[in-house]
């Protein structure tokens, strides 16, 4: 009797031991994805940027987001759909654009292209590239908020950046916060 409860035990460790490691195996190809150099379209490679192109459409190339602490390069796409989302960051299309005295927010997952965001710091850069030009934020604070939380969609006076992802960044499934960065713009070079 014994021995079948052990036997019993066993099978269900040995069985519990694959599925984990599967997990994990299967984490670390999504992590280690995420770690190549992303594809980042050349800003020479676009075309000048008219008025006539504004505004963009959704899944239209935005531009590029820039850590440089982190060394990351992300894609960002007009937009924040689940197809987006999947291929880069996603500017959020009610929002400013960059060039704007506004709140511009863009949003990214927090298992893939956002990951990085866990270990940013206050007062590092974040650079944002777009075909208008190149601007240059400073991390003024993190929050966390509930995933309900609208605040973060106010307008504002001034030149704000603004990055969200789901949090806690080890969650699995559906996240019951956002991880909110705000960033001040400090420089910016406005292409003629």
């Amino acid at each position: 009797m014994k021995s079948k409860a052990v036997n019993s035990l066993s099978l269900l460790a040995y069985f519990l031991v694959i599925i984990g490691m599967t997990f994990i195996v299967f984490n670390s190809i999504i992590l280690l994805r995420t770690h190549e150099q992303i594809p980042v379209q050349d800003i020479t490679d676009n075309p000048s940027f008219d008025k006539k192109d504004l505004p963009l459409k959704e899944g239209e190339w935005f531009g590029v987001l820039i850590a440089p602490s982190q060394n990351k390069k992300v894609p960002i796409y007009e937009g924040t759909s689940s197809d987006i989302l999947s291929k880069g960051a996603g500017h959020y299309s009610a929002s400013a654009s960059p060039e704007d005295s506004d709140n511009t927010i863009i949003s990214g997952h927090r298992d893939t292209y956002f990951r990085f965001l866990k270990d940013v710091s206050k007062n590092d850069k974040i650079i944002i590239q777009t075909k208008k030009g190149i601007f240059t934020y400073r991390i003024r604070k993190t929050d966390i908020v509930s995933a309900s939380a609208d605040n973060i969609l106010t307008p504002k006076s001034r030149p704000i950046l603004t990055l969200t992802t789901c949090f806690p960044f080890s969650y699995i499934g559906d996240a019951p916060d956002r991880y909110i960065l705000t960033a001040d713009l400090i420089k910016q070079e406005i292409n003629k």
